[in-house]
């Protein structure tokens, strides 16, 4: 008798009567692993590349030149040894080049001297992902382009698109 028990904690109560007993599903365990693992590579994987192609989606990239054989790409944080010449897009003025020179080396993601092409978002985005021995030609707009922050060379106006000839001759690895 369940008179002085509240009907939630009656034995004999109807829902506990005639409640379903769960079952358990073979098949739902590698489901759920399945599932978990597509998460965690959306999450870990999916996302930043993504970012990445948005963040540089007006740069015009043009492969000029790509190695038969590419094992390392350059990625944030790598010592890349590069050839470039820097022209100014609307009237073709060469205003910077390393051809005839040793290769400009500088750590991508970071400015160590205003005023250089690796200070730019627009640099930065051109040689992400390039092999060693790649070269591409990059049109960068002015918003990618140098600013007060980066540091503006002289000759180039603040709304200046650039036009880069890059070979990537060597990639140091952090």
């Amino acid at each position: 008798d369940c008179t002085l028990l509240p009907c939630s904690l009656c034995p004999y109560n109807r829902l506990h009567r005639d409640a379903m007993p769960l079952k358990f599903y073979g098949i739902s365990v590698p489901i759920s692993m399945v599932m978990a693992t597509a998460y965690f590579y959306y999450v870990t994987q999916y996302k930043p590349a993504q970012k990445h192609a948005k963040q540089f989606k007006d740069l015009d990239i043009k492969v000029t030149k790509k190695p038969t054989d590419c094992a390392i790409t350059a990625s944030k944080g790598d010592l890349l040894h590069v050839h470039y010449t820097s022209y100014l897009k609307s009237t073709g003025k060469q205003f910077e080049t390393t051809k005839g020179s040793d290769p400009y080396v500088f750590k991508l993601g970071t400015c160590t001297e205003k005023g250089k092409p690796e200070c730019t978002k627009g640099f930065q985005g051109a040689v992400t992902g390039m092999c060693a021995g790649e070269k591409r030609k990059v049109t960068v707009p002015s918003k990618l382009g140098y600013d007060k922050k980066s540091g503006v060379p002289a000759g180039i106006g603040p709304d200046e698109r650039l036009l880069f000839h890059v070979e990537l001759v060597d990639i140091d690895k952090d």
